[in-house]
């Protein structure tokens, strides 16, 4: 078999090809390589075979093939041999033979340990464990993700899309933007939206902050709502219940004037109503 790969030692070989032009010196290492993926190492002592492998397409470089080849190869049963070339083929193919022969040994003995042994009391798991594939990095700035068709990737897609529904909000708002969504944050974010049926109950939760005057800085202390607070579980329930919606002195609730809430029963505020009853029938 033939290795990928071959030693290749500059100092040693600049010495001795130091007076090649560069075509020779390009025609050479070009012959070595298709030499070493050859079987056996050697090469068809046929000119138009060479000239068409090493693609020598002008006289010149055909020229520097010649040369190349009369220097630094010899020809046996008409084939061109590199000496140090097939030296170190051999050396390299019996060195992986060796290496290979003796895993085999080794699990050969491992194997009859094992049945001199009994059978092991450690219980199969169902599936070995594999990492984590991660097609989509979010440990950065960017939460964008185009929808693709398999599952994994539209959960994620789903995640992507709720944190720019997010920025986009906060930008609004006064709120501070996503910059990192790290795996604690991607989990928060995904049970919330479990809770409230998806990207709709997420958008519907975001409308119902940005009509909150306490979350969006009018407060005592001047603080405003960030994401962490808002995909916290129990603020993510405070808010869906109504506790941070605009009140009169009164105590009645009010909604700041946001388009498509001002009147009942329609745009967000129906939509908040179903989801409010989905989260509650989820609940029981």
């Amino acid at each position: 078999m033939s290795l990928p790969y071959f030693p290749m030692f500059p100092s040693d070989f600049e010495a001795k090809t130091s007076h090649l032009t560069l075509a020779e010196d390009g025609a050479y290492n070009r012959l070595l390589r298709i030499c070493w993926m050859t079987p056996g190492c050697t090469i068809p002592a046929d000119e138009s075979w060479i000239v068409r492998r090493v693609r020598a397409f002008t006289e010149a470089d055909r020229e520097a093939v010649r040369a190349v080849l009369s220097e630094f190869f010899t020809v046996e049963n008409g084939r061109y041999s590199n000496a140090k070339l097939s030296r170190i083929w051999l050396e390299a193919n019996e060195a992986h033979e060796k290496r290979k022969n003796a895993g085999s040994k080794g699990g050969k003995a491992k194997a009859l340990k094992t049945k001199e042994t009994g059978f092991s009391n450690a219980k199969a798991m169902p599936k070995q464990p594999e990492p984590e594939p991660e097609p989509y990095k979010i440990e950065d700035t960017n939460v964008s993700l185009s929808p693709a068709d398999d599952a994994s990737f539209r959960a994620v897609d789903e995640i992507a899309e709720a944190v720019n529904d997010f920025n986009v909000a906060a930008g609004a708002s006064g709120w501070p933007k996503v910059k990192v969504l790290s795996k604690a944050r991607r989990s928060a974010l995904a049970a919330r939206l479990r809770e409230c049926g998806g990207l709709d109950g997420w958008r519907v939760a975001l409308e119902k902050a940005r009509g909150s005057p306490h979350l969006c800085g009018q407060n005592d202390r001047g603080w405003v709502a960030n994401f962490d607070f808002l995909t916290r579980q129990s603020s993510f329930a405070k808010l869906m219940e109504g506790n941070y919606d605009n009140r009169d002195h009164t105590g009645q609730h009010q909604s700041r004037p946001h388009p498509g809430t001002s009147r009942p029963g329609h745009g967000t505020a129906a939509a908040f109503a179903t989801v409010a009853a989905r989260m509650s029938q989820g609940a029981s």
